[in-house]
């Protein structure tokens, strides 16, 4: 059971694709979820020194409630990392022919790795895999002992969205070797399953439309364009801008044009060539396309007009012109004109 879980989550965690269902990136979560925990495995070394599950003095009750609260940063489309708190429910161990029963309860503070794949806008499944700091309590003939360290966990999951803040989530999650029995008597893993909700901060959700007066109609202007070469922006797969590429910014901000239009709208796009994998050139030209808007807002340019999006190799402008190319480097040099950051000031004239 263990090597399949581990083996779902690793699936999880590299089969990477824009999870449309998670939250927006950089933005915080949280949730709450409730449910049912299993005991199982459990050992121990009062009155006996093998698997609670063969000892012939004991039965076991191991089914017991479970739940817990949860929060989470989205670190990007498919990942995050998410904590939180789980109450572990509890075991009873019921001694037969004499033999003293006892209880067994635990509880943690969890951190891991989340790591989503998108099915669809609303649904996707995840993993996630990391530690709990755990405090074990065992009861036996009136006497109390507790124990605490840190195990292993590991937990594969669903959630469907509802809308852009709230969506539920179904999960598996086991925990290993809660308790250590030379301390407390019992050492056992424990699973829970249980349902929860979250809540996701700062979504991008689109404004409400409300009717208003008619305004006056607002004939579109063709924005201003400024290409940026990225061969010259940044290094052979860097998003880190050069020396030569901040000069290249700077030199842009101080143009009268852009001066004269700070205060409009400030599109920073980025193109990639079409050699490599689609996501990764999609996540390198959203990278480079932020740090020009990040060095422009440096620079003075107000942040709340200055946006930032990759569009990979969707938009190349070589067309045909490079497709009798084979030789690698000739091909790279060829395709040069496609790897570019494209500015964008755009404006509207008001008629009357």
């Amino acid at each position: 059971m263990k090597k399949t879980l581990i083996a779902l989550i690793a699936l999880n965690a590299f089969a990477v694709t824009n999870a449309n269902a998670a939250a927006d990136t950089n933005t915080w979560y949280g949730g709450a979820k409730l449910g049912w925990s299993h005991y199982f495995d459990g050992n121990g070394n009062n009155d006996f020194n093998d698997n609670l599950s063969n000892a012939t003095d004991f039965d076991t009750s191991s089914d017991n409630v479970g739940g817990g609260v949860f929060g989470g940063y989205q670190i990007n489309p498919w990942l995050a990392v998410e904590g939180g708190y789980d109450y572990l429910g509890n075991m009873q161990v019921e001694g037969n022919n004499g033999v003293a029963g006892a209880k067994m309860g635990s509880q943690g503070l969890q951190l891991s790795m989340k790591a989503s794949y998108s099915f669809n806008e609303n649904w996707d499944i995840y993993g996630r895999a990391g530690a709990m700091a755990y405090r074990a309590e065992t009861q036996q003939d009136g006497n109390t002992k507790f124990e605490t360290g840190v195990r292993p966990l590991a937990a594969v999951g669903t959630e469907y969205e509802f809308n852009d803040n709230w969506a539920g989530r179904l999960e598996y999650q086991w925990v290993s070797n809660v308790g250590n029995s030379n301390q407390i008597g019992i050492t056992s893993d424990v699973s829970t399953v249980t349902a929860g909700v979250v809540y996701r901060f700062g979504q991008n959700a689109a404004a409400p439309v409300v009717a208003e007066a008619p305004a006056p109609v607002a004939a579109p202007v063709e924005p201003q364009r400024f290409n940026l070469k990225s061969d010259v922006m940044f290094a052979f797969n860097s998003a880190v801008l050069s020396p030569e590429g901040e000069a290249a910014v700077r030199d842009l901000f101080n143009r009268p044009e852009i001066q004269a239009s700070k205060e409009k709208t400030t599109m920073v796009i980025g193109f990639t060539d079409r050699l490599g994998s689609q996501n990764y050139n999609l996540d390198l030209s959203t990278q480079r396309a932020q740090a020009v808007a990040n060095e422009l807002v440096r620079l003075g340019m107000p942040a709340q007009n200055v946006q930032a999006e990759g569009r990979g190799s969707s938009e190349p402008v070589t067309g045909t012109t490079c497709d009798a190319v084979t030789e690698r480097q000739e091909l790279i040099n060829c395709l040069a004109p496609d790897r570019r950051v494209v500015v964008e000031i755009a404006g509207v004239a008001v008629q009357p």
